[in-house]
């Protein structure tokens, strides 16, 4: 069912990325990288040091936006963090950011658990909160150093995965008559899809002892074998199935949507939901823009990347559909009005 909510705004968009990059071409004991590296669409990707956490990229990117909009953080009324991959198993880590950035204590401050979806997901809770408790200035951040979870020995996973962070401003504002549409969508029966087991608490497995690989980068950059875990067949059949629906239903009865943004998976998914959407709907031709090449799959990031990456000091003339799908299996979709939304360069590490 189609939600919407009445004079949230999204006043501005920041991205931080680790310095350090890798590319693929250049990945050892890979038969076929070329042929895989034009399947998936990924040359290189931002990968984070052994030291750098999913907070401090975030936390770049909320003192950037905070001083680009003249936005004091005491005004701060709620922040929520989006993350796979917190500096901790507890506490949160959006506590640490509130203490870190000197919000006001009064301000509501938690992490959501989530990743390809996250950013959408995490549209959605932020702006009802927003509305629901009156809350007039808050920040979604979003971030994942996914490639500390990836097996390095994993020859697909390997190739997949950026490090990013992301800080969104939004505005409740009264006088407003600018809408946001929400569309959601969850199977929780493809849970073990996408998953780490290393770290359970269930019962199920035992906590594994992180294991360190003894290969180095410049003897400084010591990776970890944690092990994500991915299930492409079942993943892709879910995105292509499931997402173009979503987004259709959203779309149907919503005028002047120009822009799509969809969570940079790979080449492959991208290709396929793009020709699918646009293919079975004459009317609206949408505009897919893309980040894969240089920045790979950044999570719950790679929305706002993509948003950062190819409209930065630009001006959307028409409204943008924003979806995200992955992870849980979850997939969810916002349509917004970016006209006066400000979106900045993206920001090293």
């Amino acid at each position: 069912m189609i939600k919407d909510l009445k004079g949230i705004e999204l006043a501005g968009i920041s991205c931080c990325i680790p310095r350090r990059k890798i590319f693929n071409k250049n990945i050892k004991n890979h038969k076929n990288i070329s042929r895989t590296i034009e399947a998936i669409g990924i040359e290189s990707r931002p990968i984070a040091g052994r030291g750098t956490c999913s907070s401090d990229l975030i936390l770049k990117s909320a003192e950037h936006i905070l001083k680009k909009l003249k936005w004091n953080s005491r005004e701060i009324d709620v922040l929520i963090l989006v993350t796979q991959t917190p500096d901790y198993l507890t506490p949160a880590t959006s506590g640490i950011l509130q203490n870190k950035l000197n919000m006001k204590k009064t301000s509501l401050v938690f992490d959501i658990n989530l990743g390809c979806s996250g950013y959408t997901h995490g549209l959605i809770a932020i702006s009802s909160l927003m509305k629901s408790l009156n809350l007039e200035k808050g920040l979604l951040a979003v971030g994942d150093v996914t490639t500390k979870l990836v097996n390095q020995d994993d020859k697909i996973a390997n190739l997949l995965f950026g490090d990013a962070g992301s800080v969104t401003a939004i505005k409740n504002n009264k006088k407003s008559k600018q809408r946001i549409y929400f569309n959601y969508f969850s199977d929780g029966e493809g849970f073990e899809d996408i998953i780490v087991p290393s770290h359970s608490l269930s019962g199920r497995n035992k906590i594994s002892k992180i294991q360190m690989l003894k290969k180095t980068d410049n003897k400084k950059n010591t990776r970890s074998n944690v092990n994500i875990n991915l299930n492409g067949p079942n993943i892709f059949s879910f995105a292509i199935n499931k997402v173009p629906k979503i987004i259709k239903e959203l779309s149907r009865n919503i005028k002047n949507i120009k822009y799509c943004y969809l969570h940079q998976a790979n080449k492959m998914i991208q290709d396929n939901l793009a020709n699918q959407i646009n293919d079975n709907d004459n009317d609206k031709r949408f505009i897919f823009p893309s980040t894969l090449r240089k920045y790979g799959n950044t999570s719950s990031a790679s929305i706002p990347i993509t948003i950062c990456s190819n409209y930065k000091n630009k001006k959307f003339n028409k409204l943008s559909l924003l979806c995200g799908f992955g992870v849980g299996l979850s997939i969810s979709a916002v349509v917004v009005d970016l006209k006066k939304t400000k979106v900045f360069n993206i920001i090293k590490l």
